[in-house]
């Protein structure tokens, strides 16, 4: 690295180091800093080495721009976040056993093809207030059915309880591709923890290969000791009874009742916010009136307006 890049003049800062800043960015949204490591992985990087990104990551702590404590690395300089993250960590190691247990559970219901982990135990971190998330990933045309029976059990069994039983997102074999394309969506998908279904979680990979223009660098997870998707005996005898037009007509009710429920609750919201929060067609159903997915890009995009005007450097090309 040539002694020009060490100094960082302002807006000469190369391409790297402003992908290293978003990433360090992104992360402090949710006062996360990282390791080294985890910076390569989670940066774009355009086929920089790990040595490159680690060499220019020091450069840019010796300009002050990025901090370092310990082993880990953040835009923050604020010591407290670190044993905050650590305590994170070991609570979602800890809560992995309720998600495998629930995961499983999950697997034997009809239509069910992919169980996956999503939200902040995919992260490896969670807070006191974390839920455990689930992605569930259906046959064509029953995303409904199961939607349904998940919620009724939920309701029943579990007092509609979202800490431990969050089912947010549904999309079914045939719809695989993620249409919202953004660095939020990538890093959501490529964090999801296959916990059912391997052969799934390899065509869901597979059909959403623009993951790798936001991060390359961030490995497949391991499925190799995952079983593949395989019918339990009480799948294949309810799903023998729903598999005919009786089938079609309950799954069409089922999603008209959610559409006419979350209009009626939701009144208040325009029409393309509501479709921001909500997406619900035969096969995708993503529910979120919280609107995390846009806090989190808004978040984004001021905290690099704040680096831009305080370092003096162009970070908007980066979008």
């Amino acid at each position: 690295m040539n002694s020009a890049n060490k100094n960082i003049p302002g807006s000469d800062i190369g391409t790297l180091a402003k992908s290293i800043i978003k990433t360090l960015a992104y992360y402090d949204i949710f006062n996360y800093p990282l390791t080294k490591e985890e910076i390569y992985i989670c940066s774009y990087t355009n086929g920089d080495t790990k040595t490159s990104v680690f060499d220019e990551l020091e450069v840019l702590v010796s300009s002050g721009i990025v901090y370092n404590n310990d082993k880990f690395y953040s835009i923050n300089h604020n010591s407290h976040l670190i044993p905050k993250r650590i305590e994170g960590n070991k609570r979602a190691i800890k809560k992995m056993k309720t998600a495998k247990l629930f995961s499983k559970f999950i697997s034997y219901f009809p239509y069910v093809r992919g169980v996956l982990l999503s939200g902040s135990i995919s992260k490896g971190y969670m807070d006191e207030k974390a839920d455990i998330d689930y992605f569930i990933i259906t046959e064509h045309n029953r995303l409904w059915i199961v939607r349904i029976l998940l919620v009724l059990f939920k309701k029943m069994f579990l007092l509609n309880s979202y800490k431990l039983f969050c089912i947010n997102y549904f999309i079914s074999t045939t719809e695989l591709e993620i249409e919202e394309k953004n660095i939020y969506t990538a890093i959501e998908l490529v964090t999801l923890i296959p916990m059912y279904g391997a052969d799934v979680y390899d065509d869901l990979y597979e059909a959403n290969q623009w993951i790798k223009t936001y991060v390359p660098n961030y490995p497949k997870r391991d499925v190799a000791n995952l079983p593949p998707f395989k019918k339990k005996i009480i799948q294949k005898v309810i799903e023998a009874l729903l598999n005919r037009r009786f089938g079609d007509y309950v799954d069409n009710k089922i999603m008209k009742k959610f559409i006419r429920f979350d209009e009626k609750r939701y009144g208040e919201l325009d029409e393309n916010t509501f479709r921001l929060a909500f997406k619900t067609r035969k096969n995708i159903s993503k529910h979120h009136p919280n609107f995390f997915q846009k806090r989190v890009l808004d978040s984004l995009r001021k905290k690099l307006d704040q680096l831009e005007s305080k370092h003096n450097i162009a970070l908007s090309e980066l979008d």
